[in-house]
């Protein structure tokens, strides 16, 4: 079972690009990267908004299913507090999906899982380096460490030219740490 659920880590990571993919090319008359917030495809002026809404429930789901994998191969305490925050981070996704742009608690879902999911990294990048002191594990720390300081970096000084841009470094940023984590796991005994 942790071996399945370590490989919805990786898959939930491509499902994302292709739920925006598909998004966009339905809204591509519009939808502009460098203008628009990639919630945007979920929002009222979308042609066909459930594609972007529906893909981000399941993909929030897949989120919340790979979190069994760090708790079932945790070792220490701080990967499986990890991978509760991670597992919160999977229900802010699906969120975003039921409350789409435009309405009340867009804006708080959509920051909130930024920010858990960020937590929720560090954890557990923090709980593997512990465990095997391995580069992989410590290039997922530095990564997870460096990510948020480099957001807000960026946004004082040059600006992020739109909210998809930003939104697509922290998507980036999310599935790197999230492929290094996932080879740490299945380099255990799962």
């Amino acid at each position: 079972m942790a071996r399945h659920a370590c490989i919805l880590g990786p898959a939930a990571a491509a499902a994302a690009w292709i739920v925006i993919g598909v998004s966009w090319a339905l809204n591509s008359g519009w939808f502009v990267f460098t203008e628009h917030a990639f919630s945007d495809l979920g929002g009222g002026a979308a042609r066909y908004p459930w594609v972007y809404n529906y893909g981000l429930i399941l993909v929030g789901l897949m989120v919340v299913l790979y979190s069994l994998c760090p708790y079932k191969v945790s070792l220490n305490k701080i990967e499986a507090f990890g991978s509760g925050l991670l597992l919160t981070a999977g229900i802010f996704l699906s969120l975003i999906g039921v409350y789409p742009a435009g309405t009340r608690p867009h804006v708080f879902v959509s920051t909130w899982f930024f920010v858990q999911m960020d937590m929720a990294l560090i954890a557990l990048s923090l709980g593997a380096y512990k465990v095997r002191r391995s580069s992989v594990s410590l290039a997922s720390l530095l990564i997870s460490l460096v990510a948020f300081p480099v957001y807000i970096l960026v946004g004082l000084t040059a600006g992020w030219p739109s909210a998809a841009v930003a939104e697509a470094y922290g998507i980036v940023v999310i599935d790197v740490v999230v492929l290094l984590l996932t080879l740490d796991y299945l380099g255990r005994r799962v």
